[in-house]
């Protein structure tokens, strides 16, 4: 009696291990004729048993089945919209299982696709969240999206992960999130400007001038025909106080836009800012009065020229209140002459900038809006700095306007 019963067990055995063998088969078929919930419970089955789970073509086609009902989940009419609310967990679980099983590569060209397509869906997942603001959220679905591509490599496609995440982490204010998304961007030579301007102002911000230098360096080596990476490199040379190859770079950027006479005087306000930072205040002049001579009637170089007469009259008049009362050198006179001499010659670079957006029409004056208040609260320090008590009085009237239209 032994003997038959240990048959039996045997035959039990084998027609057990046929019929998942049998079910791996029939999922396929059942997704191949589009019975989806006929596939799912078919498969689910032979991913759980012992003589078919560790066989990489059961995971190939659970992978292939639940990439399909990912793909009619985005269907709002078809029947299987809602078979598998965790089927992307699911479909990635079984792709990366069958790449680790698949010795032989026998599926992995087919596998690698159903990868890519997890990856894609974990990135739209990442804009949805990005779209809706949850800063930490999209840059979860990114990585996610990063590893899964990298694993079927097509780590092409998880660069737009990684910029997506870097946004994200720019407008979460996470200084170590940019860097960590953003850096990959830099060594694959990415020739997004949002990468290098963001990773440059971060080390610029903390010091860190040789880091900023090889953002700069990387940027012109990944874009050599953008004229924003000339500027990047200048500023980089003007950090490390090198007046001579950072005026060679704005040169290269300025010939870039030459045959385009606004951006061209652009980039010449822009050169006056980069002067200015480094507080090289005569080269900066320079620079926005020759933007204004190829194109007077502007913003920037007039607003930038005024900001930094504005700036460079406070930080006179700060020196000036810093003279010890007891102090009879006439230090104090000097610096608060040159400080309303400073406020004075801003006035007319403030009144033209005013002037160029009063004559826009409403939709650029209202995107104006705040550059309107900016001038015009500079022009209200400066008349009450000077006594000008009669030029003042139209000036606060407009600003009181400002702030009524923006309280309404």
């Amino acid at each position: 009696m032994k003997k038959i019963a240990l048959i039996l067990a045997l035959v039990v055995i084998g027609y057990t291990a046929g019929a998942q063998s049998l079910n791996v088969s029939s999922a396929r078929e059942a997704q191949n004729r589009g019975y989806l919930d006929k596939a799912k419970k078919l498969i689910d089955p032979a991913c759980e048993h012992e003589q078919t789970r560790n066989d990489a073509k059961t995971w190939y086609y659970a992978g292939l089945i639940y990439s399909q009902i990912g793909g009619e989940a985005d269907k709002p009419k078809s029947k299987y919209k809602n078979l598998d609310p965790d089927w992307l967990i699911k479909c990635k679980n079984a792709a990366l299982r069958c790449k680790e099983l698949d010795t032989d590569k026998e599926y992995a060209e087919g596998n690698n696709t159903i990868l890519s397509f997890i990856g894609n869906e974990y990135y739209k997942k990442a804009i949805g969240s990005f779209n809706q603001q949850d800063w930490d959220q999209a840059m979860a679905y990114c990585e996610e999206s990063v590893k899964i591509f990298n694993e079927c490599g097509k780590k092409e496609y998880a660069s737009e992960s990684y910029l997506l995440a870097g946004k994200a982490a720019i407008n979460a204010h996470n200084n170590e999130a940019i860097l960590k998304y953003f850096k990959p961007l830099v060594r694959t030579r990415s020739k997004e400007q949002i990468v290098y301007k963001t990773l440059f102002d971060i080390y610029k911000s903390t010091g860190d001038t040789n880091e900023a230098i090889k953002v700069a360096q990387n940027y012109t080596k990944a874009a050599k025909d953008d004229y924003n990476a000339n500027m990047m490199m200048a500023e980089a040379y003007l950090l490390k106080g090198n007046l001579e190859q950072g005026n060679a770079e704005i040169q290269k950027a300025l010939d870039l836009t030459v045959d385009k006479p606004e951006l061209h005087s652009s980039l010449l306000a822009a050169a006056g800012a980069v002067f200015e930072g480094v507080n090289d205040f005569v080269s900066a002049e320079a620079r926005y009065k020759e933007s204004l001579q190829a194109l007077p009637n502007q913003f920037l170089a007039n607003f930038g020229l005024g900001k930094m007469l504005y700036n460079r009259a406070v930080d006179k008049l700060t020196e000036a209140n810093n003279v010890p009362p007891d102090d009879e050198t006439g230090l104090y006179e000097k610096l608060n002459d040159e400080s309303k001499n400073f406020f004075r010659q801003s006035i007319p670079y403030f009144n033209s900038a005013i002037g160029y957006i009063d004559n826009l029409d409403t939709e650029g004056q209202n995107m104006n809006r705040a550059n309107l208040y900016h001038c015009l609260n500079a022009l209200n320090t400066v008349y009450a700095r000077l006594e000008m008590y009669d030029d003042l009085k139209p000036i606060k009237a407009r600003i009181e306007a400002l702030q009524k239209e923006a309280g309404q």
